[in-house]
């Protein structure tokens, strides 16, 4: 289904009528655009979504950056390329998060929230 965003004000009767309708008029684009493009775990969850590959030597520290913009609360691994587990090896920053993996060279998608 496509929201094409054609919603017909009337003609307003003054400015503070005329700044409803432009309000209301970005309102619905912006729900438009939302709609249109579907809507993404991360529009509804404070979180952010990163890939990365772990460290080439198993049980090693990797690096990885995130951009929630705070202190993560957790990871959760939604995709991997191979078996292994994934651990976090010290406490998380408002940048980064610090993790283990025991398996070498695995590629991560995860979850940070």
């Amino acid at each position: 289904m496509d929201f094409n965003n054609t919603v017909v004000f009337p003609q307003a009767k003054d400015m503070k009528e005329q700044d409803l309708f432009n309000t209301l008029d970005t309102v619905f684009n912006n729900l438009g655009g939302i709609l249109n493009r579907g809507i993404r775990f991360q529009d509804n969850v404070d979180c952010t979504l990163v890939s990365f590959t772990s460290n080439g030597v198993a049980d090693t520290e990797t690096t990885v950056a995130h951009t929630l913009g705070k202190v993560p609360t957790g990871v959760i691994v939604y995709e991997q390329d191979k078996a292994g587990s994934l651990y976090k090896s010290k406490a998380y920053d408002a940048s980064n998060i610090y993790i283990k993996s025991d398996v070498a060279s695995v590629a991560f998608k995860v979850i940070v929230f």
